[in-house]
C-alpha cells in the first residue's frame, strides 16, 4: 500500500451498522457471561477444594453422557414406534 500526500486528509469510512451493533451490544454481553462463568467456576472449585479443570471435565462428561442417552432414547423410540418407519406404496392389481 502506498501512502499518498493526502493520506491524513481522508477520513476513514464509518463502520457498518451491524458491526457497530455487534461491537457495542453482543461482545460486551459475551464478555460479561464468560467472566461470570469464570468467577462461578473459581468459587465452586475453592468450595469443593478441587481444581477448576476437574469441574469442567465433570460438566463435559455429564453433557456427553446426556447426549449419548438422548440419542439412544430416540433410536429406541424409532425402533418401537412403527409410525416413524417409511411405508411403501403397493400398486393395486
Amino acid at each position: 500500500m502506498l501512502i499518498g500526500p493526502d493520506y491524513l486528509l481522508k477520513k476513514p469510512e464509518r463502520p457498518s451498522v451491524p458491526k457497530v451493533f455487534f461491537d457495542t451490544q453482543i461482545v460486551p454481553i459475551a464478555a460479561n457471561l464468560a467472566g461470570g462463568c469464570e468467577v462461578a467456576l473459581d468459587r465452586t472449585a475453592r468450595r469443593l477444594r478441587v481444581r477448576p479443570m476437574v469441574i469442567v471435565a465433570w460438566a463435559l462428561g455429564l453433557a456427553g453422557m446426556s447426549l449419548a442417552g438422548l440419542s439412544t432414547l430416540r433410536r429406541e423410540r424409532r425402533r418401537t414406534n412403527p409410525s416413524h418407519r417409511r411405508t411403501t406404496i403397493t400398486s393395486r392389481d
